[in-house]
């Protein structure tokens, strides 16, 4: 049986290896690297110089992308209790704010997320990032 060559190996691990940086690198690579500005309000949006029915839309596009995926509770406080920020949807059940990246020249939000608070060990809160895009 042939042996693999000493070089063989040595170019697939050099391969995989950098196979492997640029999937991660690129993966956690934040979508406002460039010109984009992270926002969760209408009044942020618009503090960037953005025009207010770009914003608006913006806005309302992330809203309804959480309202589909995260926990909604029938009360603000409870919401409130568990997520940083809450807004009510239009079913009157509260609903995690999100934020997001807003490319210059784009409607559509990136890197959507919200804040979750989680407990440690030593029953100490925390914010959790959960990302939905």
């Amino acid at each position: 049986m042939a042996r693999p060559s000493f070089a063989f190996i040595a170019v697939a691990g050099i391969a995989t290896l950098a196979s492997a940086v640029w999937f991660f690198g690129y993966r956690r690579m934040p979508a406002c690297t460039g010109d984009g500005r992270y926002m969760s309000t209408v009044q942020q949006c618009r503090a960037y110089g953005l025009g207010a029915e770009l914003c608006a839309s913006a806005v309302e596009k992330a809203r309804a992308l959480v309202a589909k995926v995260a926990p909604r509770t029938d009360a603000s406080f409870d919401c409130e209790v568990r997520f940083s920020e809450c807004f009510a949807g239009a079913d009157g059940r509260f609903t995690p704010a999100p934020s997001f990246c807003l490319a210059p020249g784009s409607a559509e939000p990136r890197e959507v997320r919200y804040l979750e608070y989680e407990s440690d060990r030593l029953n100490r809160k925390k914010t959790r990032e959960i990302r939905i895009d």
